[in-house]
């Protein structure tokens, strides 16, 4: 796949189309406060209005512990949501697919004790033409716990160099997709900046470019070792600009 041609090309067709679009949803308010899911029984959704970034997929929420489920930790986690206009249609969706939790991610709900509060963070892939009209939304939190630790000290001994690599280069794929995020919250961004008649963004255009060519490299080294995980992640990164010149 000729990433730098996706990145480059994507880029300029933000700006050349970046005019006429019409403004998404400001905010969201949580249909129900009910969690879906296995987590459910421990997590509610707070009332409140959740602004939408007119410049990202994130999407922030804030849920509270309501029960405590005796869990020393977690290996999968799995949010998914649903986006609903005002008469109740279901704009957009997301399965809580149960995935690897990266070592680097942060999931201080996870850790959240009986009545805490805290922040959890999703991308909304179908931002953001499908959220023209939205108003309010569910989510669905599925989780998996850890598994048992191997009682026997010699098989630990035998897998732990190899475990430890792999661990470490997910962890630097998983640094190369943010970079990539990044890179793509930017260029919607200078799309964004054309749309509203800013006369300084094909002059940004040249060193975001720039940056493309550098990252599209490391991308293009990175795919073969890309987890399932990864490479999902990579099309949904992929997808924001292509949904943002459509």
């Amino acid at each position: 796949m000729k990433i730098r041609r996706i990145l480059s090309g994507a880029l300029i067709a933000l700006v050349v189309t970046a005019c006429g679009k019409k403004e998404v949803a400001e905010s969201l308010s949580p249909e129900t406060t009910v969690i879906g899911g296995n987590m459910g029984d421990y997590y509610e959704l707070v009332e409140g209005s959740y602004p939408i970034s007119k410049y990202s997929s994130e999407f922030s929420f804030d849920v509270k512990r309501i029960g405590d489920d005796n869990a020393t930790g977690y290996s999968k986690l799995g949010i998914g949501y649903e986006i609903l206009d005002g008469k109740g249609n279901v704009l957009d969706s997301k399965n809580a697919t149960l995935e690897d939790i990266n070592p680097l991610s942060s999931h201080e709900f996870l850790s959240l004790r009986e009545g805490e509060m805290g922040k959890v963070k999703i991308y909304l892939g179908g931002w953001p033409e499908k959220l023209r009209g939205a108003e309010t939304f569910r989510i669905t939190i599925n989780t998996r716990e850890v598994a048992p630790c191997n009682d026997d000290p010699e098989a630990d001994d035998e897998g732990y160099g190899t475990a430890a690599q792999s661990v470490s280069s997910a962890n630097n794929w998983d640094n190369i997709l943010d970079e990539y995020e990044i890179y793509c919250d930017k260029a919607i961004a200078l799309s964004k900046k054309a749309q509203s008649g800013g006369l300084s963004a094909m002059s940004d255009y040249a060193s975001v470019l720039e940056h493309a060519q550098s990252l599209s490299k490391k991308l293009e080294n990175a795919q073969n070792d890309f987890t399932p995980a990864q490479l999902q992640r990579l099309q949904k990164i992929s997808a924001k600009i292509a949904q943002s010149v459509m």
